[in-house]
């Protein structure tokens, strides 16, 4: 009785496999084009779980992150295209602050209400940081504002420990 099952579940494993042979290339391809939307630009995610100590934009860094937006919202539009065309209320971390992204100004979007709520702590991917950076071109003049960093560098360093 036992070997019949067991017979039986092989045969059903053959079937399907013989019913989704033909979808096997679509399903690879799929499954490499989500792994490469979801992954983080190479060489500016953050892989570190060290938090830095500053958790929020305030004073001079928040008021330069909404003088570079406009005082506008820095999110898309419609996924990549176009800018959202309400004011900035918040300043966000681009790479959350939760998984590792510093508080400095290059790491930082001014957001609306909207947006900032729907991203929440979601590490974005590299298509939403080119975009972010390619919007930036339309308002921001210096190639040193636009790019997105999420690690601080020894200016950074530096600026913080002449404010302390």
């Amino acid at each position: 009785m036992r070997k019949l099952g067991a017979v039986a579940v092989l045969e059903v494993i053959d079937a399907l496999w013989f019913a989704l042979q033909p979808y096997f290339p679509w399903m690879i391809g799929l499954l490499v084009i989500v792994t490469i939307a979801r992954f983080p630009p190479l060489g500016r995610g953050s892989w570190s779980s060290k938090r830095d100590p500053w958790r929020g934009y305030r004073f001079a860094a928040r008021r330069e992150v909404f003088e570079r937006a406009g005082g506008r919202c820095e999110a898309a539009f419609f996924v990549i295209w176009g800018r959202c065309r309400e004011d900035a209320v918040e300043a966000d971390h681009v790479y959350p602050w939760s998984k590792g992204g510093a508080t400095i100004v290059s790491n930082a979007q001014a957001l609306c209400r909207t947006h900032n709520r729907s991203k929440g702590a979601i590490t974005p991917p590299w298509w939403y940081v080119l975009g972010l950076e390619r919007r930036r071109r339309t308002y921001v003049q210096t190639e040193s504002t636009r790019c997105v960093r999420w690690e601080m560098s020894v200016e950074d360093r530096a600026l913080r420990h002449d404010r302390v």
